[in-house]
């Protein structure tokens, strides 16, 4: 009976002490939530945070890791899940991703180069290529994380957020979790999201930071550390996948990023009060373009489950846990006292505040300071250029730039196909200020349908506006083909070309480019495949030249806002020097205005005429057809000294990369130098679609011209010249 009494007397002081535990747990008030990380999948966070704001759940303390930082951070600046819903919604993460340079944004000393080339590598001081660290470099998502949490800089300190903050990055060294709760909120949310492979890994300090879910995807051990008696887990991460599952590149990354992140991920998850996960097996962490749907799926799991999460809150008494700090996470006047560069190797301070443009002793917006940063990024000498503000007193800051460069040195390959030239390969070494500072080298060999060897040395006095001289010396070899009076292909011709141009021009910002030059050219044809004999022929042509262009286009190959004009005159009247007088002028305008938001209408005229200077064998007349001139015939189908093509058409983007075109042409041509009187006209309609794969565009195009004869052209790749503003 002793034994009995004693064993009924323990069992009383342990559910004695059971209780009190109980109660002293119930009774907390310091609710923390941990957000897991889990990719596009991590907007779930926000419906389910919508719902339970419904129901007067607040937080008192946030860990969040990798999206799920990012979410905890607007929540612990001042945003309502509301709020953070409408950021989320407006931000295309798709397009932060990619890291597109807007064509209009370049500055017109970039324009002078048409686009090029499918795939870059930069090279190394020994001339080895440089194997990328990541898919993207994304400093347009630096951008924007800066223009989210700018309003939370005068703040460094997370635990003084109006609700105390901390979030989870990797270290890339050890392996380890390294907890950022203080310093710049946004390197802390940029280490969190460095998916591996996706994202360069990130570095702060010195150190390199990938995602915070390889070592501690969701944080209940932090926001404990922060003081949360009660810990509110919500996971969005992916389970393990079966292995019929893995057949795609992203399913294995994504598989390879989930095992080790299932492995800390169950450690943690018997230290949480509450587990709240929807499912999300039908979205992948890169699905961004659904983000609306996801978050509406973590608000219909949490609506659905709101029983389990009232029963749960109900003994739960909540107390306001009152910061010092009062943020206003809109706040967006900013006083700059001083402005330092960190992390450049190459390019000088003082030249990099020279590309931001931007002046202490003043007040810039958020917004001002991350275009400053692009205008920066536009120069093409940066992988990343990105702000940060650090509280200087009084209201005032300072502007805290990180850069990393590009390689003066790059080497750039390039694949096209189009019906005239066939299949061409090209490369192109691109040299930066190696030769001479604010000088540019380019050297590209073309093989394949044509042959060439462009070599283009430009050094400039300027960065922004400013004169320049240029050296283009250059040989080429081509296949013209000739057509009969039905249009039939009946012979072809070889044309081999060398020569030089060097010109001194000016420059002036987005505006315009102009150029005098002087050139020699030495041109021979020589016997293809002919119905009749053609004896080799050789013409010697030297003279000077005017030229100008001005370029505003969205989009090189898919515009649909922008003017593109390009002017060009040459004049080689001595024939002491030439072989012939060789006078000719050129103008090409194309104008694109937005209609709709995925509409724009175009309107465009060419021009083109040798005055009188054309001899009677028609050399070097305008090749007048082709996907990039008058549609209705092949690219050589139809040539003459003296042409005028005038276009109307719409473009249309009906979704994500595609590109719908349509439009009529007019055709105005002649042999004879009196061709303003007495020309023949030809029109087309067309119809086109283009595909921007991110790697190489494709162009597909249908005319029919005025003796109902389809024409169909396709290209592939960059079918375009880059050195064409430099030729004669």
């Amino acid at each position: 009976m002793a034994v009995i009494s004693k064993y009924i007397q323990m069992k009383h002081i342990l559910i004695s002490i059971l209780i009190c535990l109980l109660a002293a747990q119930l009774s907390a008030s310091g609710i923390g939530y941990a957000l897991s990380g889990g990719g596009a999948r991590g907007f779930a966070h926000i419906g389910i945070l919508k719902v339970l704001e419904e129901e007067g759940i607040q937080p008192n303390y946030i860990s969040g890791t990798s999206i799920g930082a990012v979410i905890g951070a607007l929540r612990a600046i001042g945003y309502s899940a509301q709020e953070i819903e409408e950021i989320a919604i407006s931000v295309d993460w798709n397009e932060l991703m990619r890291d597109k340079v807007s064509r209009q944004e370049l500055y017109i000393g970039e324009k002078r180069w048409a686009p090029y080339g499918n795939l870059t590598f930069e090279l190394d001081e020994n001339w080895k290529p440089k194997m990328p660290s990541s898919v993207f470099r994304v400093n347009s998502l630096n951008l924007k994380l800066f223009e989210i949490f700018a309003g939370a800089s005068s703040q460094k300190d997370f635990s003084q957020f109006p609700i105390p903050f901390s979030c989870v990055a990797t270290d890339l060294s050890t392996g380890e979790a390294h907890i950022f709760e203080s310093g710049s909120l946004v390197q802390a949310l940029r280490s969190s999201i460095s998916i591996p492979s996706i994202l360069p890994p990130f570095e702060v300090d010195g150190n390199l930071y990938i995602d915070g879910g390889i070592a501690q995807n969701l944080p209940i051990s932090q926001v404990r550390e922060l003081g949360a008696d009660i810990v509110i887990g919500i996971k969005v991460n992916s389970s393990l996948r079966n292995v019929d599952e893995l057949d795609s590149f992203v399913a294995i990354l994504d598989q390879t990023i989930n095992i080790g992140i299932t492995r800390n991920l169950n450690e943690d998850l018997d230290n949480a009060d509450l587990i709240l996960e929807p499912d999300l097996l039908s979205y992948s962490s890169t699905d961004f373009r659904y983000v609306k749907e996801i978050i509406d799926i973590g608000e219909k799991y949490a609506r659905e489950n709101i029983d389990i999460i009232r029963r749960f809150f109900e003994n739960v008494p909540q107390e306001t846990i009152a910061n010092s700090s009062h943020l206003d996470p809109s706040y967006d006047t900013f006083h700059i006292t001083n402005i330092e560069i960190h992390g450049n190797q190459r390019i000088s301070s003082t030249k990099i505040r020279e590309y931001l443009s931007l002046e202490t002793g003043k007040n810039y917006s958020r917004y001002d300071i991350s275009y400053a940063c692009r205008r920066a990024w536009n120069s093409r000498y940066f992988h990343i250029i990105y702000p940060d503000l650090y509280p200087n007193g009084d209201n005032t800051y300072i502007l805290n730039i990180y850069v990393k460069e590009k390689e003066p040195k790059t080497l750039i390959l390039d694949n096209s196909y189009n019906e005239e030239d066939k299949l061409t390969a090209s490369i192109v070494l691109n040299i930066d200020n190696l030769v001479l500072k604010n000088s540019k080298l380019m050297a590209g060999i073309v093989l394949g349908g044509r042959n060439e060897l462009n070599i283009d040395y430009v050094k400039n006095f300027g960065d922004f506006w400013g004169v320049y001289y240029r050296i283009f010396p250059y040989v080429n070899e081509k296949t013209l083909y000739g057509y009969n009076e039905d249009h039939y292909q009946i012979h072809s011709i070889q044309s081999l070309e060398y020569g030089a141009t060097t010109g001194l021009g000016v420059f002036a910002d987005h505006a315009v480019i102009a150029e005098f030059f002087l050139y020699y050219s030495n041109t021979s044809l020589y016997r293809g495949i002919s119905e009749t004999n053609m004896p080799p022929r050789r013409y010697n042509v030297s003279g000077i030249g005017f030229k100008a262009y001005h370029e505003s286009l969205d989009n090189y190959v898919f515009p649909y806002s922008g003017v593109r004009m390009m002017s060009k005159l040459n004049i080689a009247n001595n024939e002491n020097v030439s072989d012939y007088v060789y006078n000719l002028f050129y103008s090409k305008i194309d104008i694109y205005k937005p209609i709709l938001d995925d509409l724009s209408g175009q309107a465009s005229i060419n021009i083109g005429t040798f005055f009188n200077s054309v001899p009677e064998d028609k050399f070097d007349p305008f090749a007048i057809g082709g996907i990039d001139g008058f549609k209705g015939y092949s690219r050589y189908e139809v040539s003459a000294p003296h042409y005028l093509i005038w276009g109307l058409g719409l473009n249309f983007n009906p979704f994500g990369d595609a590109h719908l075109t349509a439009g009529i042409q007019a055709l105005s041509y002649d042999d004879n130098e009196d061709w303003l009187k007495n020309l023949n006209n030809q029109y087309c309609y067309y119809f086109g679609f283009g595909y921007d794969t991110g790697f190489a565009p494709l162009r597909i195009q249908f005319a029919i011209n005025k003796l109902g004869k389809l024409n169909t052209m396709l290209s592939l790749g960059y079918d375009l010249d880059p050195f064409a503003f430099s030729r004669k």
